[in-house]
Parts: structure tokens; sequence; C-alpha cells
């Protein structure tokens, strides 16, 4: 069935609500309580509602009011989640909608596409790539994770890591971004070492270089 828990507030998709309100849809109950612990703990503005699947999700969103982004699994017991997305648009147009699944294939990416979705993110993805997703999308991006159309440092390389590295290719050091970003110093240090990871480089300096030759920013 489905479960729900709390927190609040930031921007969304062309709209302010006190709060980031996430309807996540999969019928792997361990997967699906993980994910809302992680996308709860990633800020206090941020509420998960669950449901395990099609006909649960929609039963839920006559109930609860407000809900912003769904984002479910492609393969559920009741039906996929493409055919949920299309049905979620259709009944609700005001809320965003996207895949969290196993295989976005540039097929699946395609159809996601064509119904007005925001994304199509890979099961892949670790805790801290999911959360830059889910800022990605508030921020008014879309995430496609589909292999034949980006490399895999652009999948991987959140609108955050990128906003990084443009301010350090203008020179700006870690108190500076973290002033102009509005978050702590350490976070930064702790994006610059997921963007060394990713990007496969030991530095800043390095770093900085590859994604201006990758055209990642």
């Amino acid at each position: 069935m489905y479960a729900e828990s709390s927190k609040a507030a930031k921007s969304c998709f062309g709209w302010t609500p006190s709060m980031r309100r996430i309807l996540f849809v999969d019928d792997h109950p361990i997967y699906r309580d993980g994910v809302r612990q992680v996308l709860e703990s990633s800020g206090p503005d941020v509420q998960v509602f669950t449901a395990d699947g099609a006909s649960s999700a929609l039963r839920l969103l006559t109930e609860v009011h407000e809900i912003d982004l769904c984002l479910t699994d492609q393969r559920l017991l009741d039906g996929s989640g493409a055919d949920l997305a299309r049905r979620v648009r259709e009944l609700y147009p005001s809320i965003a909608v996207g895949l969290l699944c196993a295989e976005p294939t540039l097929t699946l990416a395609n159809e996601m596409r064509a119904i007005g979705a925001v994304a199509c993110l890979s099961k892949d993805r670790d805790t801290s790539a999911l959360c830059d997703a889910i800022d990605t999308l508030y921020s008014g991006g879309s995430i496609f994770d589909d292999t034949a159309r980006t490399s895999e440092g652009e999948r991987s390389l959140s609108l955050r890591r990128r906003e990084i590295l443009v301010f350090a290719s203008q020179g700006l050091l870690d108190k500076q971004i973290s002033d102009k970003m509005g978050i702590t110093e350490s976070t930064v240090r702790n994006h610059w070492q997921h963007i060394f990871s990713q990007l496969n480089v030991n530095n800043r300096t390095e770093a900085v270089t590859k994604a201006l030759r990758q055209g990642l920013i």
C-alpha cells in the first residue's frame, strides 16, 4: 500500500509550495522505503509518499493534495510506470512525472519525453546522485539517463556540481563558492570529492579542464 512522512520549503515546478512533496511508486518494499529515507534525509523540506503500484498511487493522489512530483519504477505489478506517468499527467497536469528504473533505455526515455516527463533516472545512481537529480528537477531542469544520448560524466554530474565547476573556472575559492551557493564550505568540499571521482581526475584544475573539454560547463 502506501506510507507517508514529513518535512518543509523550496521552489518547485513553476510554483512555490511549503514543501517538496514527492510520490515514489515501486513494488519492492525495501527499495521503496530506502528511497523514501534517502530523499527525506536530504533536507528539511522534503516529504515523500510511497505506493506499491499504479492503482494504489492513483488512489493516494485522490486523497493527498499538493504532490508536485511522481517518480515511478517502470515495472509494476499492476502495469508499467510509463502508463502510470501518462495517466497522472492526464488527471493531474500540475504534477511532474518521471521514472526511476533499472533500464532507462533511449526508447523508454523518448517515450517519457513524449508525454512531457521531466526525468528517466537510473537505479544505478548512488544516494548522492539521486538527491542531486531531485535538486535539478526542482530547479526546473530535466534528466534522462539514457546512455545513447549522454556521456557517463554528463549523466552523473549534477547541476549543483556543474555550478561548482563554473565558479571554480572563474577562480573562486571554496569559501566564495559556498557563499555564492548558500551551502557550507564542507558541503562544497564533499561535492569536489564526488566530482573528482565522477570525472576520474585528481584535482580542481584537472576537473575544470576536463569539464570544459567535454562541454559539461
